[in-house]
């Protein structure tokens, strides 16, 4: 269960700061140079933390391949 906190805390610090660095440089008029596909991991990661904080539920009883 502690893994799911510290999971949601770095991801969720990490989409925070994405967030913040995305305004800044639309603002700014820069280009946003993050990869898609590592966000919608990052993202994904987030939900499933949330989910295991939820619902009661072990990271690795969620996610079965992981040991």
């Amino acid at each position: 269960m502690q893994i799911n906190y510290f999971i949601i805390l770095f991801t969720g610090v990490f989409l925070i700061g994405t967030y913040i660095n995305y305004r800044y440089t639309q603002r700014k008029g820069m280009v946003f140079r993050y990869k898609p596909v590592f966000l919608i991991i990052t993202g994904v990661l987030f939900l499933v933390s949330l989910y295991g904080i939820i619902f009661g539920k072990p990271f690795n009883e969620i996610l079965s391949f992981i040991r």
